[in-house]
């Protein structure tokens, strides 16, 4: 059996393609973490003993097949630990995000009927202890990482993560049949995960994923990606989100191994350090990146300057060759290759080492000019398209046939179709059951032949590349009864060095505004050549010269854009969007309603003017 061939002999879940692999791979390191300043290694058979020891304490501690177990807590081996162990019982997994306000939290444990909790850390257990006491559900709560002072206060029954894993040790050894007896027990129709989406208006559904879902949607993405034992990836999205979950399955199935990021700050010295084959990321990852890129060119001396435009340029063309799946001419390639030794190869191996075949972006909409510019110098960018209710992945572009502004094509077992009116409509094995405990939802989410209502706008060319244009939700009707997409304009705005965030804005107006926040490096930076002595978003809002070269960058972005779709004015936000702040989801959306409310006397004030 090849990595990319079909598990023939594996029941269709995730429970059953762990164990399965762990005595393939036995002692093969699965993963990497960062203790102190080395990292360090675990085997597959070390990561599932650890795996039968949390579940063996879980089922303890009470837990039944189908019980909920809810997880706050950072990425991290931990928490993929506490995963798999929930699955092993046939218990069904809730991940929260750790940015989550309490009161989010508090209904997810209560709409989820949780038994178990387990909690990051004091900080956090701090944060929502007092929500705790209306979650009736709630009976062992656990803590990840160990605070002694905290645990000897015992509240509410506390334990520690390692005190649920000694007492799992001790059940072991006096169950001899405790392996074989709760994998048996495992179905792929069995429930895995209850994900609850961070929807930009009203409380969160929670959406009903199966561990057949999640095992045929990892396992045929896999083989649309040719992946490999291999293969080596770095683990830092957030748990709680389907992308991170289904690419870590993902990598089960093809027997990968993942280094997992300390934290976002520390994302860079994570990649050099694993030297991954694959990186998959959101949209906004790649935007840091490439503002880090133009942000040391400037700072370089003129003649590298120079240097990088010329082979820029050649890459562009070189670019536009393989997008049309043509061979470039032969001085084209020569110049290219030159190019790439001095230039792009140096730039590859600083960011993400040297191994790296392609990245993958997903959760989001990416720019077309990000995607060219990181094709020029030799890093192709596959974006996919999915949605928490179809297990992620639907649609995805393949290193040997991609087009950049579409999202690929969909995966083998998937049907994507437009509906009349516009609306991607999805079938196929990732689509998930049901919202929990929400009938009338899941009515709404699919329609007379049982095709998920994806909410999203896009049409499919003669290939079967499918294009998004929006959301259904947030297209933009202007006075006129023109249909605009902001997410296209957004992403050319944020393309610009110094725009972090844009929200566009015009339904049933006249003409198109937009809130502006600023990217903080590229600022401080930009100040300083400008002398001035402000140097954060919150000093400069109102500065002359900063809007000068914002009105600028509208300009040029307004140029490639129909008349009907351009910008007429803008105002600077001093606070960037965050999750913190409430004006983006966990995966990193604009609320826009959330925004328009808090900002709407600056949006009247560009139509009063």
């Amino acid at each position: 059996m090849t990595a990319s061939g079909p598990l023939y002999n594996v029941q269709k879940t995730i429970a059953h393609l762990f164990e399965h692999q762990a005595e393939r791979f036995r002692h093969r390191v699965l993963f990497y973490f960062q203790s102190g300043n080395r990292w360090v290694g675990r085997t597959w058979r070390e990561a599932r003993d650890r795996v039968l020891r949390l579940a063996a304490g879980l089922e303890e501690a009470g837990v039944a097949h189908g019980d909920r177990v809810a997880i706050i807590a950072e990425t991290s081996p931990d928490w993929t630990a506490v995963d798999q162990a929930i699955l092993r019982l046939g218990g069904v997994t809730v991940g929260i995000y750790p940015t989550s306000t309490v009161e989010q939290v508090a209904y997810i444990l209560t709409h989820s009927e949780s038994r178990v909790l387990f909690v990051e850390n004091a900080a956090q257990w701090k944060r929502i202890e007092g929500i705790l006491e209306s979650c009736p559900d709630l009976r062992r709560l656990v803590l990840i990482r160990p605070d002694r002072a905290l645990l000897s206060e015992s509240p509410r029954g506390l334990q520690s993560l390692k005190a649920l894993e000694e007492q799992g040790e001790l059940a072991l050894a006096s169950d001899a049949s405790f392996a074989a007896r709760t994998l048996e027990r495992v179905k792929p129709d069995d429930v895995a995960t209850l994900v609850y989406t961070s929807g930009t208006t009203g409380p969160p559904k929670g959406v009903v994923l199966t561990h057949r879902n999640l095992f045929e949607i990892s396992d045929v993405a896999n083989r649309w990606l040719g992946s490999q034992p291999t293969d080596v990836g770095v683990v830092f999205l957030p748990m709680a989100h389907s992308l991170q979950r289904v690419a870590s399955y993902g990598g089960l199935r093809s027997g990968a191994t993942g280094y997992y990021a300390p934290s976002l700050d520390r994302l860079p010295e994570t990649w050099l350090a694993a030297q991954p084959t694959v990186v998959s990321s959101v949209p906004r990852i790649f935007e840091k990146i490439h503002a880090k890129i133009n942000a040391g060119l400037a700072e370089a001396p003129p003649r590298r300057q120079q240097l990088f435009k010329l082979a820029l340029g050649v890459g562009y063309r070189h670019s536009e060759y393989l997008q049309r799946r043509q061979t470039p001419p032969i001085v084209l390639r020569a110049a290219y290759a030159l190019f790439d030794r001095l230039v792009f190869s140096k730039i590859r191996a600083r960011t993400f080492g040297e191994r790296v075949r392609f990245l993958i972006s997903g959760g989001a909409p990416i720019g077309l000019e990000l995607l060219r510019f990181f094709h020029a110098i030799g890093l192709l960018i596959l974006e996919g398209y999915g949605l928490t209710e179809t297990s992620a992945p639907a649609t995805l572009n393949q290193e040997q046939w991609f087009k950049f502004g579409t999202v690929g094509r969909a995966l083998p077992g998937v049907g994507v179709k437009i509906a009349d009116d516009g609306e991607i409509l999805i079938n196929g094995p990732g689509v998930f059951r049901a919202y929990y405990k929400d009938e009338a939802a899941t009515r709404e989410a699919f329609d007379d032949e049982g095709w998920f209502r994806s909410g999203d706008i896009g049409t499919i060319d003669e290939d079967g590349f499918v294009r998004i244009t929006d959301r259904k939700k947030d297209l933009i009707i202007t006075a006129g009864g023109k249909n605009i997409a902001p997410q296209n304009i957004e992403n050319l705005l944020k393309a610009e060095p110094l725009v972090s965030q844009a929200m566009v804005y015009g339904d049933r107006e006249k003409y198109l505004v937009v809130l502006l926040t600023l990217d903080a490096e590229a600022l401080a930076a930009w100040a300083e050549a400008q002398g001035k002595s402000a140097r954060v978003a919150a000093e400069l809002v109102g500065d002359r010269d900063l809007e000068r070269d914002i009105e600028a960058a509208l300009g040029r972005v307004n140029g490639q854009l129909a008349r009907y779709e351009s910008i007429k004015t803008f105002r600077i936000v001093a606070e960037d969007f965050s999750v913190e702040n409430d004006m983006l989801t966990p995966s990193l959306k604009l609320k826009r309603r959330v925004i328009s409310e808090r900002y709407r006397p600056l949006i009247r004030e560009m139509y009063d003017q």
